[in-house]
């Protein structure tokens, strides 16, 4: 691992150096990264351990830097309202207590990734049910869904389970990106985890989207219209793309096909896939750190 990583991390401490307050809270966490240095270039490759490093030097510069942000924001909303009193919550990390924190997180987290795949599968299998009756043509959608409603036997719960778990889904892959941020752990399978929970959320709300026209009503149909447009004036690929999935030069029976196999083949097969990588990948960074965990304690 080259010594400008150290270099890089010298800077790092001199610039935190510059708020006692924060690197009286953070610099036993630097150390810890320093100090792990020995072990990652025994324990991996040296492109894989100076990967590791560096993505946890930035992280630690990203987490700080949040934290020193927005407690200089709360700083100046307390000075455009002075006659408030305001009560300024404890330091949330005590220093050496950190480990238990994060572990709880990746715990908070492996619980969130189990939501999220039973969503997918809740998704998956309430969609293989609309499936048998639902028609992706324009004189068939709305009227093969007003059929599932009216006349399959608990057809209004099926489609609201399906609406629900979609929903859901896009709810809880944005919280667990979140308590990600806040878990400050940084090995490989927790990247791992990382990258496939950001490609889950981007995943959900593209099958968010491509859900928006299938039912052919008004207002699904002139909101993908629009949105539709707005791709279309991308530079290069805009006009392409926008062919590719309307079928043509407007909305028809061709872009719902295209919209029905984008929603229930390549992007649900994606989503499920992502869901259980996300899942493996939480529970082995957590069976890893688990216990280093016991033995501090």
């Amino acid at each position: 691992m080259a010594d400008k990583d150290v270099a890089l991390a010298g800077k790092i401490a001199n610039f935190i150096n510059r708020f006692p307050d924060d690197w009286q809270e953070y610099q036993d966490w630097l150390r810890a990264i320093m100090s792990s240095r020995p072990g990652l270039l025994e324990q991996y490759p040296a492109w894989q351990a100076t990967l590791i490093f560096r993505w946890r030097l930035f992280y630690f510069v990203s987490y700080v830097a949040s934290g020193i942000f927005f407690r200089w924001l709360l700083n100046r909303i307390k000075d455009c309202f002075p006659s408030r009193t305001w009560q300024t919550p404890e330091r949330g990390v005590v220093v050496g207590q950190h480990k238990p924190y994060r572990y709880r997180l990746q715990r908070v987290a492996t619980l969130l990734a189990i939501v999220e795949l039973t969503l997918c599968g809740m998704a998956a299998l309430t969609g293989v049910m609309l499936a048998f009756y639902y028609q992706p043509t324009a004189l068939g959608a709305h009227t093969s869904l007003s059929m599932i409603a009216n006349n399959v036997a608990n057809g209004t719960l099926i489609l609201s389970l399906h609406d629900v778990a979609g929903n859901g889904l896009i709810v809880f892959s944005l919280i667990q990106i979140v308590v990600m941020f806040l878990g400050r752990e940084f090995l490989l399978p927790w990247l791992t985890a990382w990258i496939s929970g950001i490609l889950l959320a981007l995943t959900a709300m593209a099958l968010s989207w491509t859900a928006i026209v299938l039912a052919w009503e008004q207002t699904g149909f002139w909101r993908f219209k629009i949105e539709l447009n707005i791709l279309g004036s991308l530079p290069l690929v805009g006009p392409t793309l926008r062919d590719v999935l309307s079928g043509g030069s407007g909305i028809s029976s061709f872009t719902l096909q295209h919209m029905y196999m984008l929603h229930s083949y390549v992007l649900a097969i994606a989503a499920i896939f992502l869901s259980i990588t996300h899942l493996a990948t939480l529970i082995l960074q957590e069976q890893q750190c688990q216990p280093k965990e016991t033995q501090s304690s």
